[in-house]
């Protein structure tokens, strides 16, 4: 759990530099940069800067309910500058009765939905592009899931032993590298742990979602902070029936509390991508991205 409990205010600056070594003549592109307004986090302001300046841009909120925007620069360049600046009131969600609830009826819930937040949850059941269930992930998550604890219990504890028995090493996966490959290698970074944790959860019958935003760093005792080290981040979140959806991090076993920032949420990470879209030219991409996660005394 986060040990903060109090509102924090936080300054997010997310800053993404594409350099190309020949001229781009036409890109096409979705932003998923905007954090979510929630019960437990407030936006009090977000500006997304573009350079150069698009021909066409576009708001739009996608099915998942997160803010999005489409851009399209239309005329010769030789990089593009993404800068989103954001204010955000994060505090720590009540979940205080997820411990009332038992594994057997939130999947007896979702098999037969008794509300309509259950019908809207049965879409996470089921497999996405990135994350297909199995009986391996139902298997390793299964020792975690008895019928007489609580489902709380039970998920902490999967999201304990993942963050115990695999290695999180950066660089060791890429956007396409599958949860079985994972689970099989045990090691990985955040991505991987949040698609391996919903692939084990959707194995068992429940509905898990892939969440992305930000994560509060801390630098290592007597050291400064560096300008830039801040990354995106991703867990995951399932369905616990009345309470809501409850989220779970793998990578740092908590919880997230006032700590993390929500930005979109959907089946996977290709739901959620922060930048993707269609570029034509530009030879050669050179990748920059530096995220700043301040707070705000």
């Amino acid at each position: 759990m986060s040990m903060a409990s109090s509102p924090v205010r936080y300054r997010i600056a997310h800053r993404t530099e594409y350099h190309y070594s020949t001229p781009a003549l036409l890109c096409h592109n979705h932003l998923r940069l905007a954090p979510r307004t929630l019960p437990y986090q407030v936006v009090e302001s977000n500006h997304i800067e573009i350079e150069p300046k698009p021909t066409i841009r576009r708001p739009r909120t996608d099915r998942f309910g997160n803010t999005t925007e489409f851009f399209s620069i239309e005329s010769q360049h030789n990089s593009m500058i993404v800068i989103s600046e954001s204010t955000v009131v994060r505090s720590v969600p009540d979940f205080s009765d997820v411990r009332t609830s038992s594994f057997e009826q939130i999947r007896s819930r979702l098999r037969q939905p008794i509300t309509e937040e259950d019908r809207i949850a049965q879409e996470f059941c089921f497999d996405s592009r990135y994350i297909k269930a199995g009986t391996a992930f139902a298997d390793y998550a299964r020792s975690s899931f008895s019928k007489h604890r609580s489902l709380y219990e039970c998920l902490v504890e999967l999201n304990t032993r993942i963050f115990k028995e695999f290695k999180y090493v950066p660089n060791s996966t890429h956007v396409s590298t599958t949860p079985l490959h994972v689970l099989k290698t045990r090691q990985g970074v955040c991505q991987d742990f949040a698609h391996l944790m919903i692939a084990c959860l959707r194995s068992l019958g429940l509905a898990a979602r892939y969440v992305s935003g930000y994560l509060l760093t801390h630098p290592a005792p007597g050291r400064p902070k560096l300008v830039g080290s801040d990354a995106s981040h991703a867990w995951a979140s399932v369905y616990v029936g009345d309470s809501g959806w409850l989220d779970l991090d793998p990578t740092n076993n908590v919880c997230p509390g006032n700590e993390h920032i929500t930005t979109a949420w959907g089946a996977d990470y290709a739901d959620v991508a922060p930048i993707g879209g269609l570029l034509i030219g530009g030879g050669i991409t050179t990748l920059k991205v530096g995220v700043d996660v301040s707070p705000i005394p």
